[in-house]
């Protein structure tokens, strides 16, 4: 560590007797960049009051008229809209200024630093810091260097760390003096601070910021305040003359002079309520060497092919000379300072799929791997080099092949314009296969994309499809009452998006290429243009007819004679029976059942009485002819014999053939008037079952639609 003293006033004499460089004779127009938003109020003055006191130096008898010092001051700053000017007048202005003037090592130092050591916690970044506790801070434990100080101007959200605060207690303020503290000072202040430059001090000074000074723009100079009081504000006097100082502020470029003021005497007296003057800093022959650390990457993966663009950023960057990834070399090393934090740019050399550990190497040491120094390999972006057709219909749905490179991995995403393309499917890692969306009519660029980037395109031109074509229809007549289906030929009719069947618009079911189906809906008879359209145009027209159909008309009965007490089921023969609506029997309805066209199943219901019933079938087409059906009445039953003439009246069960004629019908058979099982053999013959009775005589009778049979000595049976 060697110290870096004020110089001796002696030498600077010479120096600093030029007058100062000539200032603007009068306001300049508006300059063409607009006016920073500043901040205000960082200063926080220290309570009490100090007049200043007399030079005591010898070394002038006479003060210079003027001082200049700015041709060892750093470059014009910017604290942004963080209350941190005390710590850029102390750490970039006044510190940089000694570090330049006297060859100190490693500026510049950070104001950010200084200002987050000094301000009350939690008070970042609208906080201001006191000038008093600055100095000392610096000082005592010193000021962290621009290019280890990795959160630069603006981050305030991260607190130095221990890494930093150590670095920082090599880089210390080795003197300063307050040579007063109160607005209102005599012309003894006004000495105390041009002994301070003569002498080679630049002097900070703290005062209350008012609108016009905040908004200050090129001019000659500034002796009275307008507007608002802001608050308290603190900058770096580097030059005086006659007239006044010159103050390096902390606003940028676009304020005031090029960053500059110039303040008057009367306004440095009567407005400025404390002045620091700063003797020197005391710093390492040359910087202390920091072990690099990342703390991020701007990217954290890239191709396996090499090339990436990766910035770090960090501490202990700036004089790293060697970065690897994976172990492998990065090339194309860059460092820059940007916004006070140093950015370390790279490309990545070529390696494998997968994680590796980016590492950054110093005269330090090597940085340390964590979570934020991972970077993935991955498949570059794909290559696409050629589709496996440059052009198809607007309805999209056609299946392309893509050829190129580096498919593989995740499946790309196919963009064609500005929709995405679906089903797409990885074939190898030189081609896949996609399809087409539905577009517009036009030429549209085909990428594929994946996580690292998007391909170079390839055209793919929509074209509306030919308009249809109709060559037949089939069937051509149609029934009016009912809808009906009929199939269209012709071609193109597989992009087929609407039918029209005398201008109205009929549903319609897209086949192939050369078929489709249209509904036909029922209504008015008469000859139709069906019409099929497409985004082209509409095909010619095709007549569709719907038809009356013929009346229809009945030739024949499967049987047309039947027993009046029973329902006959009858086959009625016939043409034009297809859409046949119902029967009737003498004008009645009867239950009807289509079989086909020509003919349907009738239902004759039971008759009172025999006779001849008319017969007839209604369609759409009218009322048919009608044919005879007849009833018959039944013949009375005769009891001609029993096969049993008597029986034990404890029998249980004795069966008796019952003779006689007309039957086949039989409902009943009674045995002196009660009933008792039977069970019909034929037209002459049926069987009884009498079980037990008491002794006697009882006549047998039996029941048909035709009648009772009769008593007589025959039916008579004798239970013993």
């Amino acid at each position: 560590m060697r110290p870096i003293h004020r110089l001796g006033v002696s030498l600077l004499v010479a120096l600093f007797t030029a007058p100062l460089a000539p200032l603007a004779a009068s306001a300049a127009p508006a300059r063409p960049a607009p006016k920073p938003k500043v901040q205000v109020g960082g200063y926080v003055k220290t309570v009490g009051r100090a007049v200043a006191k007399k030079p005591t130096s010898k070394a002038f008898e006479v003060l210079p008229e003027s001082a200049d010092l700015r041709q060892w001051a750093p470059a014009i700053g910017n604290q942004g809209q963080i209350g941190s000017c005390v710590s850029w007048s102390i750490a970039h202005n006044i510190m940089g200024y000694w570090a330049n003037r006297t060859g100190g090592s490693g500026a510049p130092y950070a104001p950010l630093y200084l200002y987050m050591r000094t301000v009350a916690a939690g008070g970042a970044p609208n906080a201001g810091t006191n000038p008093d506790y600055a100095l000392q801070t610096a000082t005592n434990s010193g000021v962290d260097t621009q290019a280890d100080y990795f959160q630069g101007y603006y981050n305030y959200q991260t607190a130095p760390t221990t890494a930093q605060i150590a670095n920082a207690a090599n880089y210390r303020v080795s003197g300063w003096t307050r040579l007063w503290l109160g607005a209102g000072q005599t012309t003894t202040a006004k000495e105390a601070m041009m002994a301070a430059m003569a002498s080679g001090n630049p002097v900070a000074i703290g005062m209350p910021v008012y609108s016009n000074f905040s908004a200050l723009g090129a001019h000659t100079i500034y002796n009275s305040a307008s507007g608002s009081m802001l608050g308290g504000h603190m900058m770096a006097a580097f030059a005086y003359d006659s007239q006044g100082i010159t103050v390096r502020n902390s606003w940028g470029g676009n304020w005031g002079n090029a960053g500059e003021a110039k303040l008057s005497w009367s306004w440095v007296l009567s407005r400025v309520d404390a002045a620091y003057s700063v003797r020197g800093i005391t710093t390492p022959a040359t910087p202390v060497a920091m072990k690099p650390s990342i703390a991020s990457m701007s990217a954290v993966k890239g191709a396996n092919t090499g090339g990436t663009e990766v910035t770090l950023t960090g501490s202990g960057l700036a004089d790293v000379t060697s970065v690897t990834v994976g172990g492998a070399a990065a090339t194309n090393l860059q460092s820059a300072l940007v916004s006070g934090s140093t950015r370390l740019t790279f490309r990545t050399p070529a390696g494998s799929n997968g994680v590796v550990d980016v590492r950054a190497t110093s005269s330090g040491g090597t940085s340390d791997v964590g979570t934020q120094t991972k970077f993935t390999y991955q498949n570059p972006p794909p290559l696409l080099s050629s589709l496996s057709a440059s052009s198809g219909l607007v309805f999209g749905g056609e299946t392309v092949t893509a050829t190129g490179n580096y498919f593989t991995g995740a499946t790309p995403k196919v963009t064609v314009g500005t929709k995405t393309a679906t089903g797409v499917k990885v074939v190898s890692a030189t081609s896949l296969t996609f399809k087409v969306p539905p577009q517009p009519v036009g030429t549209y660029d085909v990428r594929l994309a994946n996580a690292l980037g998007a391909s170079g395109a390839q055209s793919y031109g929509y074209t509306n499809p030919p308009a249809p074509t109709v060559t037949g229809v089939t069937p051509s007549s149609v029934p009016y009452y009912k809808a009906s289906t009929v199939v269209v030929t012709g071609q193109a009719l597989d992009r087929v998006t609407g039918a029209t069947l005398g201008g109205t618009k009929a549903t319609f079911t897209k086949v192939s290429a050369t078929s489709a189906k249209v509904s036909v809906p029922a209504g008015a008879a008469g000859s139709f243009a069906l019409v099929l359209t497409n985004t082209a145009g509409s095909s010619q027209g095709v007549t569709v007819t719907r038809t009356t159909p013929s009346a229809p008309t009945l030739s024949s009965l499967s049987t047309s004679t039947g027993w009046t007490y029973a329902t006959t089921s009858v086959l009625v023969t016939g043409a034009n029976l297809t859409d046949a609506t119902g029967a009737t029997a003498n004008g009645a309805k009867v239950t009807m059942a289509k079989v086909s066209d020509t003919q349907v199943k009738v239902t004759m219901p039971k008759a009172a009485g025999a006779g001849v019933s008319l017969v007839r079938v209604t369609t759409p087409g009218g009322t048919s002819n009608a044919v005879n059906f007849t009833y018959t009445a039944p013949a009375a039953p005769t009891l001609a014999s029993l096969s049993v003439g008597s029986a034990a009246s404890s029998a249980a069960k004795t069966l008796v053939t019952i003779n006689g004629t007309n039957l086949t019908a039989a409902s009943r058979v009674t045995v002196g008037g009660q009933s008792v099982s039977f069970s019909r053999q034929s037209d002459s013959r049926v069987v009884a079952t009498l079980g037990k009775r008491t002794a006697g005589t009882y006549h047998v009778q039996v029941t048909t639609p035709g009648g009772v049979t009769t008593t007589y000595g025959g039916s008579a049976f004798r239970y013993v």
